[in-house]
């Protein structure tokens, strides 16, 4: 009966020393994940839904095509004006989710201005960027919906929540983990809120950051002083 116990103890041991150590490595990552978006860009990617409009257009049913156009211009619209009025963490980028590869090939002539028009003059210059756009939590997993053999494929590529967020994916487009504020839930369309409510986060997180690499300097230099 004790051996048993103690197998039991020592396998909770176990289970208990990994989760730390991965909620350590987890912090770590996120660590240096909110320096590397402070210090460089977030490039939101607009989804335009080409396929389908292209399928309703051969079928013969161009209204449905002219109806789901709208639809996307005045979604990501909403989405370009939120992030303009309400997003200051780190500079912002607007690309259509179509061009994901040639922004991954560090091409440029593909950035948006506010109005959402292809603007040649507008360049990503920092060498650190992440990626931003209204879907899916997918658990952690690659969260590239467009499938880039086939670019406008938009069935998602992994099971997903039912809650729509704005989330932020790393250049793998892989969504970002706790603890970094790594996405935002929105309500009826309301990005303007969601996108305040992200931004604040990301400069919550930054700030704590900050506050603990000075303390960590608080300590050093202590140390140092009662080595004198």
């Amino acid at each position: 009966m004790k051996i048993k116990f103690w197998i039991a103890s020592y396998f909770t041991l176990i289970f208990f020393a990994a989760s730390a150590q991965t909620t350590s490595t987890n912090r770590t990552i996120a660590t240096q994940q909110i320096r590397d978006l402070k210090n460089g860009a977030l490039v939101v990617r607009l989804k335009t839904n080409d396929r389908s409009i292209e399928a309703y257009r051969k079928s013969g049913r161009p209204e449905l095509a002219d109806k789901l156009t709208e639809e996307n211009k005045v979604q990501n619209q909403k989405l370009a004006d939120a992030f303009k009025s309400f997003f200051d963490f780190c500079k912002v980028y607007l690309i259509y989710a179509k061009n994901t590869n040639a922004l991954l090939q560090n091409k440029q002539n593909i950035f948006l201005n506010d109005t959402l028009a292809l603007d040649t003059t507008i360049k990503l210059i920092e060498k650190t960027f992440f990626i931003a756009e209204y879907g899916t939590i997918t658990s952690n997993v690659r969260t590239d919906e467009y499938h880039y053999k086939g670019v406008y494929h938009t069935e998602p590529s992994a099971s997903t929540s039912s809650t729509s967020v704005i989330f932020i994916s790393d250049t793998s487009l892989t969504q970002l983990k706790e603890p970094f504020p790594f996405y935002q839930s929105t309500y009826l369309g309301n990005y303007s809120k969601a996108v305040d409510d992200l931004n604040r986060n990301l400069h919550k997180a930054y700030f704590n950051l900050d506050n603990s690499v000075k303390e960590e300097r608080r300590k050093l230099k202590e140390q140092l002083k009662n080595l004198k």
